[in-house]
């Protein structure tokens, strides 16, 4: 996948609209946030799974043994280390003791929380793919 030539400032414009914007399943959840990032940076969609609750959601993880495997089969080989991770790379990380997935959008990485984006450091994540 190629970065469009404009996409820092798609990328900005997608974080700030999901700024205020609380976790949901199915519609503003860790994947659905991630797969709109990379949409917005590289114009491509990303294939998300329909989890609707947290049930659809450890059923979806156990199914494909790991959110990792699922990321790293549309994405490709994870980086070397998360501390690599550059703005708009997506990150694993533990959100409430999931794993759940992020955006680098910096030294830091923003993911959907209860009432809008949670913004962590990045040496929270655990695992980093390359958009």
């Amino acid at each position: 996948m190629k970065r469009l030539e404009d996409w820092p400032e798609r990328l900005a414009a997608y974080v700030d609209a999901h700024r205020d914007t609380p976790f949901r399943w199915g519609q503003n959840d860790c994947a659905t946030f991630a797969a709109g990032a990379v949409e917005a940076i590289t114009g491509h969609p990303m294939e998300v799974p329909i989890v609707e609750s947290a049930q659809d959601y450890a059923r979806f993880v156990a199914d494909l043994g790991a959110l990792r495997e699922h990321v790293t089969d549309h994405l490709g080989e994870p980086l070397a280390s998360p501390a690599f991770a550059q703005r708009g790379d997506v990150v694993l990380l533990l959100v409430d003791g999931r794993d759940s997935l992020g955006v680098c959008i910096g030294a830091q990485v923003a993911a959907p929380g209860p009432t809008g984006l949670l913004v962590v450091p990045l040496s929270r994540a655990s695992t980093a793919w390359r958009v």
